[in-house]
């Protein structure tokens, strides 16, 4: 339905640009679902997709607590609550804002030093003085996102997307490597893989005389 190559390095800022292609590809429909690997989630991307009737189903990339021997309670256990704008933490003291990171997209919050040194949960919870959480400017959309990528969105992404890309990197490349260099060239080259792929798609699909009709429309 639509493809590019960019000069990223990672999918991560790739959602919304995608999503809108496809939208487009698809006639612009009000609401589209789109089904992506964790390598694509983004809070900010997926409210994005949210304001223009696009409803992604990825898997949010969520940081782990490594310090210690990486068995340290992790962000799931910490709760937002919108009244206070407060990070409660397991053991019900809350934890208040700090700063707002608009670089990184996320606010911080820190509990007390005095709260956190009494705590009976210390142990399992923080090495440092007083225990931090950053949560995401667009965490609400990061988490509707996440909720929507069930056990069956994601097998269903595998059983559609693992195909076509296995098709394109064997089946047309070869190898699987672009011939032409910069990304002018490479774009060329998907671009014609894309076209053969489609076509031969469309005729499984449609056979000869069913393929010459449609293109003659």
């Amino acid at each position: 339905m639509a493809q590019e190559v960019t000069w990223e390095t990672t999918d991560n800022r790739s959602l919304l640009a995608m999503a809108e292609a496809a939208q487009q590809a698809v006639g612009s429909p009000a609401t589209l679902h789109v089904v992506a690997d964790a390598g694509y989630s983004n809070g900010e991307q997926a409210a994005g997709c949210e304001e223009r009737g696009i409803e992604p189903h990825v898997p949010a990339n969520r940081g782990t607590n490594t310090r210690s021997d990486g068995t340290l309670l992790g962000h799931s256990e910490f709760h937002y609550d919108e009244v206070s704008d407060t990070m409660v933490c397991p053991a019900g003291e809350r934890l208040r804002r700090k700063a707002v990171q608009k670089e990184r997209h996320q606010v911080v919050y820190v509990g007390e030093a005095a709260m956190c040194g009494a705590c009976s949960l210390r142990a399992c919870c923080t090495t440092a003085a007083q225990h931090t959480v950053k949560r995401h400017l667009s965490e609400d959309a990061l988490q509707r996102m996440q909720q929507r990528a069930t056990t069956a969105a994601m097998r269903l992404r595998r059983c559609v997307v693992e195909r076509v890309f296995a098709a394109l990197k064997y089946g047309s490349f070869g190898h699987p490597r672009f011939l032409l260099r910069g990304c002018g060239g490479a774009r060329t080259e998907i671009s014609l893989a894309t076209i053969a792929y489609n076509l031969k798609r469309m005729l499984a699909v449609l056979g000869g005389g069913g393929l010459r009709a449609t293109l003659a429309r």
